[in-house]
């Protein structure tokens, strides 16, 4: 697959996140994992937090590990220069608070939407293209 697009675009819940390049006709998606089988860097009910809604501690660890995701895939692919990031209101505001700066700067646009249920086809007009820089492929 040609990647003609230097953008890692990221659709996200507090459940799942699907990372995507665009290969010139469409977003596809590269690898995608939920909060089940993304790996804990944090125990669910620990003693620090003993009153702790167990769901708000994995969304908020699943927003960790996205944070992580897009903060590996970033520094290894020399290809991305821009990330877009799409996800609700909530979980847009938790996984920018755990970017590292180097991340933050690369952020080319964030939507505050849910696109996770969104067919890779479909994908590409829910996003700001000129927000990253490149052309719209003609007749989109």
């Amino acid at each position: 697959m040609t990647t003609l697009d230097p953008v890692l675009y990221v659709v996200a819940d507090g459940n799942k996140a699907r990372f995507l390049k665009y290969d010139g006709q469409q977003l596809r998606t590269t690898r995608s994992f939920d909060a089940q089988t993304a790996p804990a860097h944090a125990e669910v009910g620990s003693i620090k937090t003993p009153h702790a809604d167990p769901r708000t501690q994995i969304k908020e660890r699943f927003a960790r590990e996205v944070a992580d995701a897009i903060a590996h895939d970033a520094q290894q692919d020399s290809a991305v220069e821009g990330i877009a990031l799409a996800a609700p209101a909530s979980t847009l505001h938790e996984i920018r608070s755990h970017l590292n700066k180097a991340t933050v700067a690369k952020l080319v646009t964030t939507e505050s939407k849910d696109l996770t249920n969104i067919a890779d086809h479909d994908l590409l007009s829910h996003f700001h293209r000129p927000a990253t820089g490149w052309e719209m492929p003609a007749g989109r």
